[in-house]
């Protein structure tokens, strides 16, 4: 398997564009500085009243046959005061 970090960041305007059949599919720059290109319909669970805007990992087969997506957990910076 083949794992791939992309950040996805889509309008309200772009999602409805999916919505209205205007576009089948999302093209992004991996952190690895390839292109990767998914069909919109697996970003359904991800949709949110403001679009979409977050980072995910994508997972392929060794022939790069899309097998699923899934949103990276990023951890909550913390905040720790040193007192003085």
């Amino acid at each position: 398997m083949i794992r791939i970090t992309v950040s996805i960041r889509l309008t309200t305007q772009q999602v409805e564009n999916y919505y209205r059949g205007r576009i089948r599919w999302v093209i992004a720059t991996a952190a690895d500085g390839s292109t990767v290109q998914l069909p919109f319909k697996v970003l359904h669970p991800f949709i949110s009243k403001n679009g979409i805007d977050d980072m995910f990992v994508i997972t392929t087969d060794q022939k790069h046959k899309f097998q699923a997506i899934d949103r990276l957990e990023t951890k909550p910076s913390q905040n720790l005061d040193a007192e003085a």
